[in-house]
């Protein structure tokens, strides 16, 4: 940065320097200023996390299990007033991005509606959940291959374990969540009744993996996101919906609403609440 004039002997001496360098520094350090709030602004919002902002006051807590055929650790809750003498609904929600969400907070975002509901959920924990640094794409797929073993073995265990209705199953995912969700449930359709995106992220290269069978375009696939989020949520929600459509999935739906990266537990239970057989609705 080139600072002229610096002549002491210029009319009003060391005064008339020092207002020619402020003028000099004070315009691009302006810049550089505004350029950093842009820059770090998003960050500072991610690093405060999403927080948790639903009740946590359930009258039975939430159990961490090891399923034992993957050994995948996963947050379970189960209503109260649970009874083998009829099925149940399962949920399945997956956490985003290390650091900023987690399987521990997933189950406390859904112990409440699953409790109001009569809903069983199940929060598994995740590798390949990340939705912010770049990522080895090979070391990526590894990741995902694992999460499916994973979340499809935590429901075989759930599933072992209480009388869950196979067709009332619902797969859902938050942030970075959007990747195990879109491989994961399109890769599995006969497994789940409904996927639903809460403000994900997705990948191109991880839809041209998916082989677009007549279930996975009747599979009801619902994408919302809120209008105040990140960009790149916003894009990547849209790019999702577009290439589902693209390919068939007539029942793919989006949504935009309200606010930004926030939760939403109780409105994806009101999308998928249409999709559960009226002995389900609570």
């Amino acid at each position: 940065m080139a600072v002229a004039n610096w002549d002491l002997t210029a009319t009003g001496g060391a005064g008339t320097v020092w207002l020619k360098f402020i003028s000099a520094v004070r315009e691009p350090y302006m810049r550089y200023a505004c350029l950093m709030h842009v820059l770090m602004l998003p960050l500072a919002i991610l690093a405060a996390g999403c927080p948790v902002t639903q009740s946590q006051q359930t009258p039975v807590e939430s159990l961490r299990i090891e399923e034992p055929v993957s050994g995948a650790g996963y947050y379970l809750y189960v209503p109260s007033f649970y009874s083998d003498q009829r099925d149940w609904p399962l949920v399945v929600t997956l956490h985003g991005t290390f650091g900023w969400d987690s399987s521990s907070a997933q189950i406390k975002e859904w112990k409440f509606l699953a409790e109001k509901h009569g809903l069983i959920v199940a929060a598994p924990d995740l590798k390949s959940v990340q939705g912010i640094l770049p990522v080895v794409r090979s070391l990526w797929y590894q990741d995902l291959q694992a999460d499916e073993k994973a979340i499809l073995a935590v429901i075989d265990d759930v599933s072992r374990k209480y009388h869950i209705d196979p067709n009332a199953v619902l797969l859902t995912g938050f942030s970075a969540g959007g990747y195990p969700l879109y491989y994961v449930g399109l890769r599995n359709p006969q497994r789940f009744n409904m996927l639903i995106a809460r403000g994900c992220n997705s990948d191109l290269e991880l839809f041209k993996q998916i082989e677009f069978s007549d279930k996975v375009r009747k599979l009801p696939v619902a994408i919302f996101w809120g209008k105040d989020e990140l960009a790149e949520i916003q894009r990547q929600s849209w790019q999702a919906f577009r290439y589902l459509r693209e390919h068939g999935c007539r029942k793919a739906s989006r949504k935009e609403v309200l606010g930004g990266h926030l939760r939403r537990p109780e409105l994806t239970y009101s999308l998928w609440r249409s999709h559960l057989s009226e002995k389900h609705r609570m």
